[in-house]
């Protein structure tokens, strides 16, 4: 890598996933290109370098929400911050107000569920990827 994209990364990893998500929509706007996945940003001690097997059964998942009833938004609002993801309120109403968006990332299967459940439950739609 150049001394310019070294410096360039170094900067990303310092970002909140909230941070990246914006980060990711100007990329496509001004590039006019578009992301496949939503892209999760991590410092790069977090990176797992162990080589998977492409077929074993996925244990890990992030928690998208994808969209939620208008009138429930101060619900979702209160049940996302309560989840202790985002820094603030501020943050976490950026969030639930450009959907879909990751609410929680590198969840196991167990923890996943109960939280995709309960945010059906407050009629939700909500994906594991």
């Amino acid at each position: 890598m150049s001394v310019k994209t070294d410096e360039i990364l170094e900067q990303i990893k310092s970002i909140t996933m909230l941070e990246a998500t914006e980060l990711v929509k100007q990329i496509e706007d001004c590039f006019q290109v578009s992301a496949d996945r939503i892209i999760v940003v991590k410092p790069y001690e977090k990176f797992d370098n162990n080589d998977k097997d492409d077929h074993e059964a996925k244990t890990i998942f992030d928690i998208v929400l994808e969209e939620f009833p208008a009138n429930k938004k101060i619900s979702f609002i209160k049940e996302i911050r309560s989840l202790n993801i985002f820094g603030s309120l501020q943050e976490t109403k950026k969030v639930v107000d450009n959907l879909p968006q990751i609410i929680k990332s590198n969840v196991n299967i167990q923890e996943a569920e109960q939280i995709k459940q309960k945010l059906e439950e407050l009629g939700a739609t909500v994906s594991l990827k």
